[in-house]
């Protein structure tokens, strides 16, 4: 159980971190234009919203991340058994 709530919090650290937003703003110093990156974590209504299919990219990052780290969990745990007995 414990494995599987590590890898959870690991994939959606990871997928908070790894999921963008980008945002317009106003030009400085006459510049043709800017954009803002923002993680989609800061903006929640924004995730739910899908913007950017930033809720998409943020599902797919949580799930594969997840699973990786439950495998990682998994060997590691395997291995420091292995060694025990």
């Amino acid at each position: 159980m414990r494995k599987i709530i590590a890898a959870v919090l690991i994939g959606f650290l990871i997928a908070g971190a790894g999921t963008k937003i980008i945002y317009t703003c106003a030009p400085v110093d006459g510049a043709a234009g800017c954009a803002e990156l923002d993680k989609a974590v800061m903006h929640p209504a924004d995730l739910l919203n899908n913007k950017q299919d930033s809720l998409v990219h943020f599902s797919e990052t949580f799930v594969i991340s997840s699973l990786v780290g439950f495998v990682i969990l998994e060997l590691f745990s395997r291995e420091k058994k292995r060694r025990r007995g």
